[in-house]
């Protein structure tokens, strides 16, 4: 049974928080469907994103979505911190290509299923808002991202990737990062020593 923990679950109702304001009933009823569990580094968290059973949120660590195309792997997404984890529209692949998530560092969720999630948006329809604008974030994430990749040159890609992430580099393996911005390794080692 995945543990409680008080300081994790904080985090997680500040986060929600800090995008509208919950009343104290709404912030108990989520309390009691909320579960927070730990994965190791390397570990496949989400085997098929898009037929997912929980919404995570990380509260520590960094993970990627990553699918196949041609037998080739492809990074598509980097979350960390204070980021929510979940599918934009459940058991509905895009291309039939399978996201998976992995973790990049050992991890700490919290987590929800989406049964209950369900009941919470019914009888809450502060918590539903909240489901709205969450994913509308990850909408406008995901525009920008394609925007990025038919708008910008590789080496502008990196540099937005830089101001945007800049406690990732460190982090995340060239290899997947080259993968996310669209380029291949040789191009972003190039770009890095020209920077």
């Amino acid at each position: 049974m995945p543990s409680i923990d008080s300081n994790a679950i904080n985090t997680f109702i500040e986060y929600i928080n800090s995008i509208s304001k919950l009343s104290n009933t709404g912030i108990e009823d989520i309390k009691i469907c909320l579960s927070v569990i730990r994965v190791q580094k390397k570990h496949i968290v989400i085997p098929e994103l898009s037929k997912s059973q929980y919404l995570y949120f990380i509260s520590k660590g960094v993970v990627r979505a990553f699918f196949y195309h041609n037998e080739k792997e492809i990074t598509d997404w980097f979350g960390t911190e204070n980021m929510v984890i979940g599918p934009t529209i459940r058991n509905f692949p895009i291309k039939n290509a399978i996201h998976s998530v992995e973790t990049l560092e050992d991890c700490e969720f919290i987590r929800v299923h989406f049964s209950d999630l369900e009941r919470l948006y019914q009888k809450h329809h502060e918590i539903e808002r909240i489901g709205r604008l969450i994913a509308i974030q990850s909408m406008l994430q995901l525009q920008y991202k394609i925007d990025c990749l038919q708008l910008l040159s590789a080496r502008e890609r990196y540099t937005d990737f830089l101001m945007r992430y800049p406690n990732l580099i460190n982090r995340i393996s060239l290899g997947y990062i080259s993968s996310y911005l669209g380029m291949n390794q040789v191009t972003l080692s190039r770009i890095r020593k020209q920077n």
